[in-house]
């Protein structure tokens, strides 16, 4: 905000260096309109640039946005080295009021003015302004967790069914679609017998009755396409829980193995024939062995 000519400018009670990327410049949104506050907040990108700007601004408190991976021990021992006078607070996800208070009781600028008002409420206005911030931040890395545990689901080639706790399907994945045959709105609303190769099978009584218990369900049970085909899958069962523990939903998984089915029936035809031909290979070798003992008695005679 501009000010008016001969105004006064407005002093700041507390001086404030922010040290982060781009998503830390809400955080300092928040500290620059905090009603009341009067808190000068300057925001640069790199602890070389907080370096700098310490010693020449004179700042109360260094904010720096904590990134996993990075050397924060090695930033936060050289930002005590060229500004051994202002405390430097890591924020992440979550700043715990402990270590904030300690941080600000460590600032000589802040303890020389404890007693004013001023500064008792650009304290509060700080710690407010981070709970904000924090809650915020992770509420961004829940969503971009959601997106991309739905993306994988979306992109995964095993098939994924989510029911409720009647069977009921909610929840199909584009696998499911391409290996069955069933477009998803004709899937939801259907038991999972959808794809039954029988009317009441009894691997599906089984099923319902290990994960209405609570249990996992694990096992090869035989599907049917829409267009009649068989495929066999090995399924998993997952009962979903709420806060309270209760089962509100089932995850089945689904993964096609009907090649290594006919693989390995092959592989066991092929077996079964090697040893039907050793079999007769050693009876017809016997064979020309007596065939020999009779000629050459026969030759004798």
């Amino acid at each position: 905000m501009k000010r008016a000519v001969g105004e006064e400018p407005v002093r700041a009670v507390l001086k404030l260096l922010l040290v982060g990327g781009q998503d830390f410049a809400y955080l300092g949104e928040l500290l620059t309109h905090c009603p009341g506050s009067r808190l000068q907040v300057d925001l640069v990108r790199s602890s070389t640039e907080a370096s700098t700007g310490a010693q020449d601004g004179g700042y109360d408190l260094l904010l720096c946005e904590y990134v996993p991976g990075e050397n924060s021990n090695g930033q936060l021992q050289n930002l005590r080295k060229e500004n051994p006078g202002v405390p430097v607070v890591f924020v992440s996800d979550h700043v715990s009021d402990a270590a904030l208070n300690e941080a600000l009781q460590s600032s000589a600028g802040i303890r020389a003015h404890s007693s004013d008002p001023e500064v008792v409420c650009a304290i509060r206005a700080i710690d407010s302004a981070l709970s904000v911030y924090c809650k915020e931040r992770q509420r961004r890395k829940a969503e971009e967790m959601l997106r991309k545990l739905w993306r994988a689901v979306e992109q995964s080639d095993d098939l994924v069914i989510m029911t409720d706790r009647e069977g009921r399907t909610e929840y199909v994945n584009p696998a499911f679609e391409s290996l069955t045959g069933y477009p998803r709105d004709e899937a939801i609303g259907q038991s999972l017998l959808l794809l039954s190769d029988h009317p009441v099978p009894q691997a599906y009584q089984e099923v319902w009755q290990a994960v209405l218990s609570g249990n996992v369900f694990r096992g090869v049970v035989v599907n049917r396409k829409k267009n009649g085909q068989t495929f066999f899958s090995e399924k998993t069962v997952t009962p979903l829980r709420d806060s309270k523990g209760q089962i509100i939903n089932f995850i089945s998984t689904d993964r096609d193995i009907t090649e290594r089915r006919r693989l390995e029936g092959q592989l066991r035809q092929a077996t079964k024939m090697d040893a039907v031909g050793r079999l007769a290979g050693g009876v017809a070798h016997d064979f020309n062995n007596l065939l020999m003992v009779i000629s050459a008695y026969a030759e004798l005679m």
